[in-house]
């Protein structure tokens, strides 16, 4: 990763391993790995100090009676930043989760009806619930891909054209502005082929100009090869929305402006 960015010309680059969550699960670090993640990330930090400068994060799950110290937890590891997302929509009555991520459209759907009896709109309302809690409470640095609740749904449950959708995003909208967030434009969904528009869409990004929320660009990279996809359709995309700015971290949240 860290010599795909040096090759790609980067100044910044973070990492922000998935961190660990109280239950077994293939794609976040598990706890005893996490000392070695720090560890790794300093002696690269070291390593490569003439050539970049490189940062520690971790993205955090943020789950309804599960997963809520996360301020606690980045205290701890000593990070230089922290992303918080949701994944696994839960009501407060319920045990069960609905994995809204993921390469499998048919867990979506499976878990829709396991979860929420198919009640796409209690699901959706239930997942921006969650993630206004998350800004909330946590008032993470970056706020992770805020409508990935969209991807698997493709226009088959709802549009987001839907009057109650608006509502919903707009509120996380707000709630993001108002905590001093930064909101994440993330290019993953786009470049992978699993979502025909970035997250957020479109026409959140000039929203959130109109509101002059702070965005940064982020390519959820999982292996190497995808440092930079998308990054430049990103800033283009920004600037064509009316943000004047792009935030980034050296050490400290700056401003880019964009020309």
């Amino acid at each position: 990763m860290v010599l795909a960015a040096i090759n790609k010309g980067m100044d910044y680059f973070g990492f922000s391993a998935h961190a660990p969550v109280p239950f077994n699960d293939n794609f976040a670090l598990q706890k005893e790995d996490v000392n070695k993640y720090l560890t790794e990330t300093e002696r690269l930090k070291e390593k490569y100090k003439d050539h970049i400068q490189l940062f520690t994060s971790m993205e955090f799950d943020y789950i309804t009676d599960i997963m809520e110290d996360v301020n606690k937890q980045a205290k701890d590891y000593g990070l230089d930043y922290i992303i918080a997302s949701v994944h696994m929509v839960k009501e407060k009555s319920s045990k069960l989760m609905w994995f809204i991520d993921g390469s499998k459209q048919e867990i979506y759907d499976k878990q829709l009806q396991e979860v929420f009896d198919g009640d796409i709109r209690r699901g959706v309302e239930t997942f921006y619930d969650q993630t206004i809690r998350m800004i909330n409470n946590v008032r993470p640095d970056i706020v992770g891909h805020l409508d990935k609740i969209k991807m698997h749904n493709k226009d088959r449950y709802f549009k987001q054209t839907e009057s109650w959708y608006i509502d919903l995003v707009m509120e996380t909208l707000y709630a993001i502005k108002e905590n001093d967030c930064i909101c994440e434009l993330n290019t993953r969904g786009l470049y992978k082929g699993r979502s025909d528009d970035f997250f957020p869409s479109t026409q959140w990004i000039k929203a959130a100009a109109e509101m002059n929320l702070k965005m940064t660009v982020s390519t959820d990279c999982h292996n190497a090869t995808e440092v930079d996809s998308l990054f430049d359709k990103a800033i283009e995309i920004l600037k064509e929305s009316g943000h004047k700015y792009v935030w980034y971290f050296d050490g400290q949240w700056k401003a880019e402006k964009l020309t």
